[in-house]
Formats: structure tokens, sequence, C-alpha cells
């Protein structure tokens, strides 16, 4: 804030809001000044508020919106220039803001301030990460007990949520991904009424969010006996991931890092079927920042929390993607997901 010369900052993400003041609910507004925070609330959360915001004020407001609320406290903290977060406020919550606060109140648009905090996380948050990802590596080797052909993918994605929120997740972090076969193509499947079958690769994409911060792991198993095509497959996928892996050290670029698996991938042949970036950053929500891709601009900094998941997508025929979480470390990384990565038949 001293930077940009600012003596104000509201901040209506409700992921930044909850970084900035831990208030939980899903509805709220944060003004920060050098001095001190405050966070309005209507009197749905007031009580929540004053429980978890221990180092905020708690404003409750009632018969207005949160932006009004919030410039109404802008005026009378007599704060002159205050920033906000453009990439989240609306155009009209703007202008609503615009009339409320003072003629005399400055206005500046500003982008990632919060972000940029989070993305190096703090020792607790890399613990809440850490339980996190054992929730998921746990949750993998119960789900191997149970899926058999037959199932459909709709039954497997089930099997994969009660499991998580069974050892202790707080809900899943995201759409579980379990996709069969051809569906196994398609990055983002949707889990449909197909049943599992001998013969194709079932790959399974699940996170679980526990204490407001999430984990995301890929594993892809095969159902029956694999041909020599499965396993020159996922051999190049985890090889790619091992490789990038290995990449993953404080100073690297993020396009450094894509290119050893991309490259890696290329040299077998599959260049054209890994469409995706390398992996993204994780935190309070699931993609928590930038991405390791072809085009990333971001530098590794030791704190941060990444994903490496490489994959290769044949239309028609399935695909592999493994994925595992990373902790940036001083001189390379941590990986915090062990769930075993070797082809397992089911």
């Amino acid at each position: 804030m001293v930077r940009r010369n600012l003596d104000g900052f509201l901040a209506t993400d409700i992921s930044n809001v909850f970084y900035l003041t831990g208030f939980t609910g899903s509805t709220a507004a944060a003004v920060v000044t050098h001095d001190e925070c405050h966070v309005l609330v209507d009197p749905r959360y007031t009580i929540q508020a004053t429980r978890e915001c221990t180092s905020s004020q708690v404003t409750e407001y009632t018969g207005k919106t949160t932006i009004v609320a919030a410039g109404e406290l802008i005026n009378d903290l007599h704060l002159e220039r205050v920033g906000y977060e453009d990439s989240h406020l609306t155009v009209s919550s703007y202008r609503r803001l615009r009339s409320k606060v003072n003629e005399t109140t400055t206005l500046r648009a500003t982008r990632g301030i919060v972000e940029k905090l989070r993305r190096i996380k703090d020792r607790r948050e890399i613990e809440i990460v850490r339980k996190a990802c054992g929730i998921v590596d746990a949750t993998f080797e119960s789900i191997l007990r149970d899926i058999r052909p037959g199932m459909t993918e709709k039954h497997v994605a089930l099997l994969i949520d009660y499991t998580m929120r069974k050892l202790g997740a707080d809900k899943d972090g995201f759409d579980t991904i379990a996709a069969f076969g051809p569906n196994s193509a398609c990055p983002h499947a949707s889990p449909t009424d197909d049943a599992i079958q001998p013969g194709g690769f079932l790959k399974m994409d699940f996170g679980a969010r526990y204490r407001h911060y999430n984990s995301d792991i890929t594993r892809t198993v095969c159902i029956g006996k694999p041909t020599e095509k499965h396993k020159q497959i996922y051999d190049t996928v985890l090889d790619a991931q091992l490789k990038a892996l290995d990449a993953v050290r404080p100073g690297t670029p993020g396009k450094e890092v894509d290119s050893v698996a991309r490259d890696y991938i290329s040299s077998k042949g599959y260049g054209e079927d890994f469409g995706h970036g390398l992996g993204h950053a994780l935190g309070i929500l699931v993609h928590d920042g930038p991405a390791l891709s072809q085009t990333s601009d971001v530098i590794l900094e030791q704190g941060m929390i990444v994903t490496v998941e490489p994959g290769i997508y044949i239309e028609g025929w399935g695909g592999v993607r493994i994925e595992d979480d990373v902790l940036v470390t001083d001189s390379g990384c941590e990986i915090l997901t062990h769930a075993t990565k070797e082809m397992l038949v089911i």
C-alpha cells in the first residue's frame, strides 16, 4: 500500500477476504488501512465473524449491499486513496462504490496485491495442505480395494468423494473426474453412466479441501491386462513427470519446467497429445495463482505450492495423466502427495 501510495484497500474477492481476516462465510468485504483491518458482514455472519476474525474489527450492516456498506466505512475512516480489486469488482459495483464515497476520495484499480502474497505459503498453510494431501493419498489407497469392472464412472467418482469425506476432508476441492477408456482422453471429462471394463485406462483426478486449503491429485490405472501401448504411454507420462519434478527449484521460470516435460513427451512422438499446461499454483483455490505453462512468466520461489501434471490424450482411445502437489523448497522441491505411481492393474 505504501508503494502504491494507498491509505486504504478494499478486498471484495471472498477468498482474499478469508486470507486477510480468517472469515469463512460466503459474503463479506474487508477494508484494510495502515493500522487496522475491518471486515463487513450482514447479520447472518456477525457472530461467526466475531469468532473467526480476531485480528479485525467487525462491522455489521443491514438494509444495504456490501459495497454500499464499504463505501460508507471508507468515508467514516476518512480514507483518501483507496485501492480496489479490478479483476473482481464489477462495473456496476464500482459505480455504486464511486457514488457512495466522498468526491475527494480517489479509487485506484489494483490487481493481484493479495494474490501475490498468497503465492508464498507460511508454515501453518503448508501443514494444512500437507493434511489435505494426506487425505487424497489415503483415499486412493482405499478406493483401489473397491473399484471393479462393471462400476460406472459416476459410481467411482461418488466412491472417491465419500472416501475423502470419511477420511477428514471438509468437502471435495472440485468436481471429481473419473473417466474410463475413450472418455479418459478428455482432460476434464465429466463422469458418465458408462461402465468401466477390461481393456482401458481409468483416469481419476480429485482433491480434498481441508480447513479452506486444497489438494489435487491425478492417478491413472489400467482396467484389465494392459497392452504394450498402454505401458508405453503410461511410462512416457511418468518419466516426463519425474523429469519435471527434478526441475522444480527456486529461481526457475515456470515455462522451463513445463518445457522439460513437454519436450520429453514430444521426443516420444506424443507432443500434439499434450495440450494443457504442466501445472498450476495451489492453495485456498484449486487454481490459486500462476500456471506452469508454455506462456508462464512466473519464477518459482521457496514456499510456493504447485501441481505437476503432464498427460497424453489420444482421441477415441484414452489418456493418462499423473499429478502431484509440490512444495518449492530452498534448494529444490518436496513432493506432498505420495500415492503410488506404479502402473496398477485392476
